[in-house]
C-alpha cells in the first residue's frame, strides 16, 4: 500500500559506525557520520518533495553499511525477496528490513546464493540483474524463480560494484548507462542513453513520482543531460556516501504503486 495515496520510500538512518563502511579503498580522510546524516536528511527531503512519503527504519550500530538499504530486498509485484547480501558483514541487516517491508508486501527469504538489490534493475517490463562480485549465479537463479513469469536478464558487470552503480532508469523504458557497468547490448528492449565522463556513478539517478530526476550534486553533467532530454531535475549532495562506494538508488527502497515495492525504477 501507499501512504494516503502517495508512493513510499523506505530509508534507514545513518549509524555512528558508518565510518567503518566496507569500501573498495580506504577513505581518506575517514568517513564523517555527522556529515552523512545531514546529507541523508537532505536526500530524504528530496524524495519527499518529489512525491514520496518517506518512512525511516532505525539505525543499527552493528551494521555500518545499513543506510544502503536497497541491497537487502528486491520486490516484484506484491512480493518481496529478502536477499542474502554478497558481503558477509551485511547479512545481519536483512531481518529488520523484512519486518518493515511486511507492512506492504508478502515477504520471502532467499535460501541459496548471494544477491544484492543494487544489482537488480526493473525497467522495460524486464528484470535485469547484474552478475557481479556481490551477486552470484545461484542468487540470480533464485531471483529468476522468485520473478516467475517476469523475464529475468542476467547482465555481466564489468568494473562497477553493482549493475546500478552505472545503469539506472530515467523512465519506465529508458536508462542512463555508463560503459564501465556492462555491455550496452545486454540492455535489451530499453532505450539507452550514455553518460559521459570517467565516473560510472554519474549514471545512477532516482526517478521521482512527480516525473523529475534526482541527481547527485557532484555529477553536474548528468543533471544537464537529463534536462536536455526534457526531464525536470533535482539535485542533492550525497558526496559522503559516494566516498563509501554508494549512489542515490542505494539509499532507499521505493514503493511506487498500491501493494508493490520496487528497488527500481
Amino acid at each position: 500500500m501507499t501512504a494516503a495515496g502517495r508512493p513510499v520510500a523506505l530509508v534507514r538512518d545513518v549509524p555512528a559506525s558508518f565510518v567503518s563502511c566496507v569500501t573498495a579503498q580506504p577513505s581518506v580522510p575517514p568517513l564523517d557520520a555527522g556529515l552523512a546524516r545531514l546529507q541523508h536528511a537532505a536526500y530524504a527531503a528530496a524524495l519527499q518533495s518529489g512525491g514520496f512519503a518517506v518512512f525511516r527504519a532505525p539505525a543499527t550500530p552493528r551494521h555500518p553499511d545499513s543506510p544502503f538499504i536497497e541491497d537487502t530486498a528486491v520486490v516484484v509485484g506484491d512480493r518481496a525477496l529478502i536477499t542474502n547480501p554478497g558481503h558477509p558483514s551485511r547479512r545481519g541487516e536483512v531481518p529488520d528490513v523484512a519486518e518493515a517491508l511486511a507492512r506492504w508486501v508478502r515477504v520471502e527469504v532467499m535460501e541459496e546464493g548471494t544477491l544484492d538489490g543494487g544489482d537488480v534493475l526493473q525497467v522495460g517490463g524486464r528484470v535485469f540483474v547484474g552478475a557481479s562480485m556481490r551477486s552470484d549465479a545461484a542468487g540470480i537463479a533464485a531471483l529468476a524463480r522468485f520473478c516467475g513469469s517476469v523475464e529475468v536478464v542476467a547482465v555481466p558487470v564489468r568494473a562497477t560494484l553493482h549493475l546500478k552503480s552505472g545503469v539506472s532508469a530515467l523512465d519506465p523504458d529508458t536508462v542512463l548507462w555508463h560503459p564501465a557497468a556492462c555491455d550496452r547490448a545486454d540492455l535489451i528492449g530499453v532505450r539507452v542513453i550514455e553518460v559521459p565522463g570517467d565516473d560510472p556513478e554519474a549514471a545512477n539517478v532516482v526517478r521521482l513520482p512527480d516525473g523529475s530526476i534526482l541527481t547527485a550534486q557532484h555529477h553536474r553533467l548528468t543533471a544537464d543531460l537529463a534536462a536536455s532530454l526534457g526531464f525536470p531535475v533535482r539535485t542533492v549532495d550525497v558526496s559522503e556516501f559516494a566516498r563509501a562506494d554508494g549512489g542515490l538508488t542505494c539509499l532507499s527502497l521505493r514503493l511506487r504503486s498500491v501493494g508493490a515495492v520496487s528497488s527500481e525504477p
